[in-house]
């Protein structure tokens, strides 16, 4: 049981003021405003930023660095899985407009 800061009543439940003095009471943040949520302590997985940031700029390799980012997400319980499959996605679509350009400067150079 807590007691009031003002006069050392004792309080119960969840009150806004003292009923013994009247003044307020502080009330604890609610959930979303707190800074020790779940995400707080966590860090962003670098190998995600750099898949994200290689599927961008036209890296194929991003598909590779993607997955083994989500691996280590997994494991490590790190942030950036949006990041690593976004950047698994880019490199795959990357990687067939890499091998179209290649096939059409093949063909074109064959005739």
């Amino acid at each position: 049981m807590s007691t009031c800061p003002a006069c050392s009543a004792p309080l119960q439940g969840d009150w806004k003021f003292c009923l013994s003095c009247g003044a307020p009471l502080p009330q604890a943040a609610p959930a979303a405003i707190r800074p020790d949520t779940a995400d707080a302590g966590r860090t962003i997985n670098l190998l995600a930023v750099i898949a994200f940031a290689l599927g961008v700029i036209g890296g194929p390799i991003a598909a590779i660095f993607g997955h083994i980012a989500v691996r280590q997400i997994r494991t490590s319980g790190e942030r950036g899985l949006v990041l690593a499959r976004v950047a698994i996605v880019l490199g795959y679509v990357w990687l067939v407009v890499w091998i179209a350009a290649i096939a059409w400067i093949i063909s074109f150079s064959v005739r």
